[in-house]
C-alpha cells in the first residue's frame, strides 16, 4: 500500500510561516563516527560472569568483576596499574568493538560476548564482509537497509549506516537519496480517505489540545499554502503528482505545530561539548568510562508558554544552583563528575507535558526513568554519570520505560542492641558503636535493618548466645539473642542477600570481654568468640561497596577456643594416637613409663607458641621444645619424671595452659599451670599418663604447687670456711678441712636416703658468707645446714662439746639480701626445731658435752631464706676432743647423727 499523507508539505508550510534562528547541528543517520581502522586488533572476550583478569600491557590489568545485572548486557570492570586500582566502570556486551582508554596516550579495543565458559584472546581481523539488514520495506517498492562490515569473528568493525532504495520498472533496486525516499513515502492517495485519516490525523487527545481549525486558518492561509504546494508538487515526476486535500493539510499542520522537542547537550570528559541531540537520544558515551561534567537543556518549538529548569549534583559541590533554558549546569572542564540531575518543566508546558529523563551511571548502567523534578542518578556513591536521555511525554501518558531505581543513594545499615541493666539503646547507623565499652556490660540482643536499599535483598544475622549456641538467622529488624533472660551474646554473623549481596559487602566487628575490639569480619563470617564464655559488649557495622577496602584490620575477628593436641611415647607401645583438650594420653594401672611427648596448638587465633620441658631419668630438666617437637627420649628406656608447659606471645595473654600427670605411686597429682612443675624430682618415679587443656585467661580453678609436684626434700650443706679462709687451726689441722670431711659424709648419707643435696663447696675453695646464702637462695632448698668446728681462739682449752645455732634478730645487723624472710616467725620456728633435733641426735650419738642451742645473728643464718642452722661439732683446740674429731669413725657418728636429725625434721615438715 502506498503512503497516503504528504507530511512533507505540512512541514514545508510550517517552515515558511514560522522560520527559526536556532543553529543546531545533527549527525546524519548513516554518518560514520568510527574512525578506527577496520583491521585494528581487539580483545575478543567470551565471558561467563566470573571474576577474571586480563593483562593489557606490562603495567595495566583489566579486572572483570561480573555482570552488572541479570540481563547480561554489560560487565562491571576496573583497571589497575602501578598507581593502584581505578574507578569501576561498565563495559557493553554486543557485536561491535568498543574502545577503552587505559592511559592518556593508549586505547584498546574489545568486544564482549556472553558464553558458558571464559576465554579472552587478542585477534587481528583479516576477512571482511558487508552484511545488509532490511530496516523498512514499503509496498511502493522503497526500502531502507543498514549496511555493516563484519570480520571473520562476526564482529561489526564498521557501520556504513543506512542506504535507501526504490524499485524500477524492471523490478531492480536502485539506490536513492534520503530526500527522495522521504518524498516518495510522504505522498498520499486521496482516493483512500480512511488511510489518509489513519496516517495524518493526530489522536483525539492531541486534537483536543491543539488550536482550533479556525484559529489555524487565521494564522496561516491554507489555500495559499496549498496552492504553492500544488504548484511545486506538479513539477515532480508524474508518479507523484497527487496533491494533499486542504482538510488533510490543515490536520498535518496541526500535528506539526504541537510537537515540541527537548534538546540537550553534554560536556564529556576529554571531548568537550557534544552536538545537541533531542527527544530521547543519547547524549554522552556508553562503554567508554567517561564522565559527564555538565549539561545544557532547552525546549524547541514550544507550543505553550514556559520552559525547562534543571540542576545537577556534582562531585565535591553537591547540588548546584538551578539553571534554565539552555544555561550550563555542572562544572565543565573542572574534572569533576556529574552524579545526578533534576529536570522540571515550568509554566503552561508543565500543565500539558511530563518530562522524563534517565542516566547511564558508572557500575549501574541505565537507571530507571525519573520525571518532573525528581532526582535521577546517584548520591553518596561517587559514581559518574556517563550518558543522559530526556523525553517529553503528553501529560499523564505512559513513561518511556521502567521507572524503577531512577535514583540510588548510599544505603545505610541501622542497628540497636539490648544492654545488660540498660535495655534497648537508640538506633545507630553505619559504623557507629552500639553497646558499651569499659562498663563490663553484656549485649543480650540485637536488631539490624537496611535503609535506602538501591537493590533487592535483605540483611540476615544470627547470634551465638550463652548456653544456647548459634541461633537461627533472622532478618530486617527482627530480634536475635534474648531479652530478659540475662544471657550474653558471644558472637555474631551478618550477611546480605539478593542483589544487595552482589553490590555490597557487610563488615562488622565486636568488642569482646578480655580481648577488646576484635578485627572486622564480613559477609557471614563469625565475629566474637565461641567456647570461651566471653561476653560481647559492643558492635560496629558498616556497608562497603563490593570489593572495596575493609574499614580496618581483619585479623583475629573471631576467637574460638584453640585446641591443644598431644601424643606420648609409652614403654613397649610406642607413640599413641593424638588426643586433645584434657583427654588422657598414656596408661594407668599398667606400670608403663612415659618416655617422650609431643604437644601442639591448632585453631589458635593469636600469635604465640606452646613450649615444654621434661625431666628425664638420669638427665634432669632438658631445654624447651615447642609446637609438636619431641621432648624426652625414644629407644633409650628412660622414664619421664616431670614436665613443665607454658604459652608464649599473645596466646599467653588470653589463655592459661593447665596440665596434670599420673605419677608412679602417687596416681593423679594436682593440676599445674603456666610453667609450673608437674610430676616428681629426685624420687625416681615415672610418669604414666598426662592431661593438658587450655582455659581462658583467669577463668580456671586455683592450683597447688605441692599437690602438682612431688620433689625429694632438698638440703643445702655449707662446709664452713675454705681456701684462703682456713678457719680455726690446731695440732696441724684446719677447721675448713674437718668441715668439708664431715659434710661429704652427710651428703652421701642423705643421697642414699633419697634426698637432694646441694653443697656450697666440694673442695678447698673460698666462698664469702654472702655468696653462700645467695647460692642457697637460688637453689631454694628445703633447709640450710652450715657445718663448723669450734675454737676458743687461743692455745689449748678445756672447753668441749657440741652446740647448735638458729637465727636471732639483732637490729645492729640488718639483712642485706633477705629482708622479707630473715625474721619471719615461721622460718625462725622451723630453724629452732631443726637445730634442736640435730643437736640432740649428735649428743646422743657421741656422748659429747651438750652445750645446747642458742640464737645468734650469724650472717649465713640471717641471709638464707629457708630454715637454717649452724652446727659446732667440737673444739679443735681441745687436744682430747681434737683427737676424736679427726678420726673417720667419729666423723661417721657425727654425720649419721646430722642425717638422722634432718630426717626427723622432714617427718614433721
Amino acid at each position: 500500500m502506498r503512503k497516503k499523507v504528504l507530511l512533507l508539505v505540512a512541514v514545508m508550510v510550517f517552515s515558511l510561516v514560522f522560520p527559526t534562528n536556532l543553529n543546531v547541528g545533527y549527525a546524519t543517520e548513516n554518518g560514520d563516527t568510527d574512525e578506527l581502522d577496520i583491521a585494528s586488533s581487539y580483545y575478543f572476550i567470551y565471558y561467563n560472569g566470573e571474576k577474571q583478569d586480563i593483562n593489557l600491557n606490562e603495567e595495566v590489568v583489566l579486572h572483570l568483576n561480573g555482570w552488572t545485572d541479570d540481563t547480561q548486557t554489560s560487565v562491571q570492570g576496573y583497571l589497575s596499574d602501578k598507581l593502584g586500582d581505578h574507578e569501576v566502570f561498565s563495559m557493553n556486551v554486543g557485536e561491535e568493538r568498543e574502545q577503552l582508554s587505559i592511559s592518556n596516550e593508549e586505547n584498546v579495543l574489545y568486544r564482549i560476548a556472553p558464553s558458558e565458559s571464559y576465554k579472552a584472546e587478542q585477534v587481528e581481523p583479516v576477512t571482511f564482509t558487508d552484511q545488509a539488514t532490511v530496516v523498512t520495506e514499503n509496498d511502493n517498492g522503497t526500502s531502507i537497509e543498514e549496511i555493516k562490515t563484519v570480520d571473520e569473528y562476526g564482529t561489526i568493525v564498521h557501520n556504513q549506516g543506512l542506504t535507501y532504495y526504490s524499485t524500477d520498472e524492471n523490478q531492480q533496486k536502485t539506490v536513492i537519496t534520503k530526500a527522495e525516499y522521504d518524498a516518495l513515502n510522504l505522498v498520499t492517495d486521496p482516493s483512500s480517505s480512511e488511510d489518509a485519516e489513519e496516517t495524518a490525523t493526530p489522536s483525539e487527545e492531541v486534537i483536543e489540545e491543539l488550536p482550533t481549525e479556525d484559529k489555524v486558518e487565521e494564522e496561516i492561509d491554507p489555500d495559499a499554502s496549498l496552492e504553492k504546494a500544488e504548484t511545486e508538487e506538479s513539477t515532480s515526476t508524474e508518479e507523484h503528482t497527487t496533491v494533499m486535500p486542504k482538510a488533510e493539510a490543515s490536520r498535518a499542520l496541526k500535528a506539526a505545530v504541537v510537537n515540541p522537542s527537548i534538546n540537550y547537550s553534554s560536556y564529556v570528559e576529554g571531548s568537550k561539548w557534544q552536538l545537541p541531540v533531542k527527544d530521547g537520544e543519547l547524549s554522552g558515551t556508553s562503554g567508554q568510562s567517561k564522565r559527564l561534567e555538565a549539561v545544557k537543556i532547552f525546549i524547541e518549538n514550544a507550543n505553550y508558554s514556559g520552559g525547562v529548569t534543571y540542576k545537577t549534583h556534582v562531585q565535591g559541590y553537591g547540588w548546584m544552583t538551578e539553571e534554565k533554558d539552555g544555561a550550563i549546569s555542572g562544572a565543565p572542564g573542572e574534572n569533576k563528575r556529574m552524579e545526578a540531575i533534576q529536570i522540571e518543566l515550568t509554566g503552561e508546558m508543565a500543565k500539558h507535558y511530563d518530562i522524563y529523563y534517565r542516566l547511564h551511571v558508572q557500575t549501574f548502567g541505565w537507571l530507571g526513568w525519573a520525571k518532573n523534578g525528581a532526582s535521577a542518578g546517584t548520591e553518596g556513591l561517587s559514581k559518574r554519570v556517563e550518558a543522559v536521555e530526556i523525553k517529553l511525554v503528553e501529560k499523564g501518558a505512559k513513561a518511556p520505560g521502567s521507572t524503577d531505581k531512577s535514583f540510588i543513594t548510599k544505603p545505610s545499615v541501622t542497628y540497636s542492641t539490648h544492654v545488660q541493666t540498660i535495655g534497648w539503646q537508640p538506633n545507630v547507623a553505619d559504623g557507629e558503636m552500639s553497646g558499651t565499652s569499659g562498663q563490663s556490660k553484656r549485649l543480650e540482643g540485637i536488631k539490624i535493618d537496611l535503609e535506602n536499599k538501591p537493590y533487592s535483598g535483605n540483611i540476615e544475622y544470627s547470634t551465638h548466645v550463652q548456653n544456647i549456641g548459634w541461633q537461627n538467622a533472622v532478618s530486617n529488624g527482627e530480634l536475635s539473642g534474648t531479652s530478659g533472660q540475662s544471657k550474653r551474646l558471644e558472637g555474631i554473623r551478618i550477611n546480605l542477600t539478593g542483589d544487595m549481596a552482589k553490590h555490597y559487602d557487610i563488615y562488622y566487628r565486636v568488642h569482646a570481654q578480655t580481648y577488646g575490639w576484635l578485627g572486622w569480619a564480613k559477609n557471614g563470617a563469625s565475629a566474637g568468640t565461641e567456647g570461651l564464655s566471653k561476653r560481647v559488649e559492643a558492635i560496629e557495622i558498616v556497608l562497603v561497596e563490593k570489593g572495596a577496602k575493609a574499614p580496618g584490620s581483619t585479623s583475629t575477628s573471631f576467637v574460638k577456643k584453640p585446641t591443644v593436641t598431644y601424643s606420648t611415647h609409652v614403654q613397649t607401645k610406642g607413640w599413641l594416637s593424638n588426643v586433645t583438650n584434657g583427654a588422657s594420653s598414656g596408661t594407668t594401672g599398667q606400670s608403663k613409663r612415659l618416655e617422650a611427648i609431643k604437644i601442639d596448638l591448632t585453631d589458635a587465633a593469636f600469635s604465640g607458641d606452646i613450649v615444654y620441658s621434661t625431666h628425664i631419668q638420669g638427665t634432669g630438666w632438658v631445654t624447651n621444645s615447642s609446637n609438636g617437637d619431641i621432648s624426652g627420649t625414644v629407644g633409650k628406656s628412660k622414664r619421664l619424671e616431670a614436665i613443665k608447659i607454658s604459652l608464649t606471645g599473645d596466646m599467653a595473654k588470653y589463655f592459661d595452659v593447665y596440665y596434670r600427670v599420673h605419677s608412679q605411686s602417687y596416681g593423679w597429682l594436682g593440676w599445674a599451670k603456666n610453667g609450673m612443675e608437674a610430676g616428681s624430682e629426685g624420687l625416681s618415679k615415672r610418669l604414666e599418663a598426662i592431661q593438658i587443656k587450655l582455659v581462658p585467661k583467669g577463668s580456671g580453678s586455683s592450683v597447688s604447687a605441692t599437690k602438682a609436684f612431688k620433689k625429694a626434700k632438698s638440703v643445702f650443706l655449707d662446709p664452713g670456711h675454705g681456701g684462703s679462709d682456713p678457719g680455726a687451726m690446731a695440732g696441724g689441722y684446719t677447721e675448713a678441712a674437718l668441715n668439708l670431711a664431715v659434710a661429704k659424709k652427710v651428703e652421701k648419707l642423705l643421697k642414699d636416703r633419697g634426698y637432694i643435696v646441694y653443697m656450697s663447696r666440694t673442695s678447698d675453695t673460698y666462698l664469702s658468707l654472702l655468696d653462700r646464702s645467695k647460692k642457697a637462695n637460688a637453689l631454694n632448698p628445703d633447709i640450710f645446714v652450715s657445718i663448723h668446728h669450734n675454737s676458743t681462739g687461743s692455745g689449748s682449752t678445756t672447753a668441749s662439746g657440741i652446740e647448735s645455732y638458729y637465727y636471732k634478730y639483732n637490729p645492729a645487723y640488718p639483712s642485706v639480701i633477705n629482708s622479707d624472710k630473715h625474721n619471719d616467725p615461721n622460718r625462725v620456728m622451723k630453724s629452732t626445731l631443726l637445730a634442736d633435733l640435730i643437736q640432740n641426735e649428735m649428743v646422743n650419738a657421741t656422748d659429747a658435752t651438750n652445750r645446747g642451742i642458742d640464737g645468734e645473728t650469724l650472717a649465713v643464718l640471717r641471709e638464707t631464706a629457708v630454715p637454717a642452722t649452724l652446727l659446732e661439732l667440737g673444739f679443735i683446740n681441745n687436744t682430747a676432743e681434737r683427737k676424736k674429731l679427726v678420726t673417720s669413725s667419729y666423723q661417721n657418728k657425727l654425720a649419721e647423727a646430722i642425717a638422722d636429725g634432718i630426717e626427723e625434721y622432714f617427718e614433721r615438715f
